[in-house]
């Protein structure tokens, strides 16, 4: 039995991640995460699964209860908001002192001694070269270089494993721009590029299937370069055509549009 709830509660994720399911059943596909330190609003709930919709991106779907924890207050105001960079960085639960793995794309609220309050909890995390302040300044190639070889994993937004519009929407984070979840949604946001010696560091390609749907996403780097997730976290040639293999010597996808995503 399914109930909706008359007053919405929030909820927020105090583990490194949880996986968000299509339907509530462990057989469900993976569809998207919520990490460490985003909340969400419980929109449905039943014995062992909840309904939610991320506060971030506004993806909806089903996570278990045994993951869920009630969002009592938020001690993040926007401004304080720092993201995991490091693949994996760890925090301590001053409470329980309890270890916490973090994937790159949590959520933290650090302060100048590199602890932080979650929810009414004092967390502390090891070294401020973990994370950083989403802005429009920030160089991403230091943190994409720590990504390289991270795996595909379909769903994934974080230093687990990626899928390619996961990919693009945590490292435009970085750069406080706001990014749906999935590539066709990505694809109708920002304005368009036209020329490839028009683009810049941030920009986003966007590749197509031979029915002209959009399948495929990656981030432009300079130098005629991009990164994206396939098989694996990865850089490779791009062109006016489509992204260039170097290991296969042939094109693995088709360009069909570029746009440059608005800040946040």
């Amino acid at each position: 039995m399914v109930s909706q709830r008359e007053e919405m509660d929030k909820g927020i994720i105090l583990h490194g991640f949880v996986p968000v399911r299509g339907e509530p059943s462990e057989r469900s596909e993976m569809t998207s995460q919520v990490l460490f330190g985003e909340s969400y609003d419980i929109l449905e709930f039943n014995k062992e699964w909840s309904f939610i919709r991320l506060h971030f991106d506004d993806y909806q779907g089903w996570i278990t209860n045994s993951a869920v924890s009630r969002l009592i207050q938020d001690d993040t105001p926007p401004d304080a908001q720092r993201i995991v960079i490091a693949q994996t960085a760890v925090v301590t639960r001053e409470k329980t002192n309890q270890r916490v793995l973090l994937p790159a794309g949590s959520v933290t609220g650090i302060t100048e001694k590199n602890d932080f309050n979650l929810n009414g909890e004092l967390f502390r995390m090891a070294g401020p070269e973990q994370y950083i302040k989403p802005d429009p300044s920030n160089d991403l190639e230091p943190i994409i270089q720590q990504l390289i070889s991270i795996p595909y994993l379909w769903g994934g937004r974080c230093g687990f494993g990626f899928d390619c519009s996961g990919l693009t929407q945590f490292l435009s984070r970085i750069k406080d721009v706001k990014l749906p979840r999935d590539s066709r949604q990505q694809a109708q946001k920002g304005i368009n590029i036209n020329f490839m010696h028009e683009t810049m560091q941030g920009d986003l390609a966007f590749f197509d299937n031979a029915e002209g749907e959009i399948t495929h996403v990656g981030m432009i780097l300079e130098g005629g370069r991009i990164v994206h997730a396939s098989g694996y976290v990865r850089i490779d040639r791009i062109d006016q055509q489509g992204i260039f293999n170097v290991e296969k010597e042939r094109y693995s996808h088709k360009l069909r549009v570029i746009k440059r995503p608005t800040f946040a």
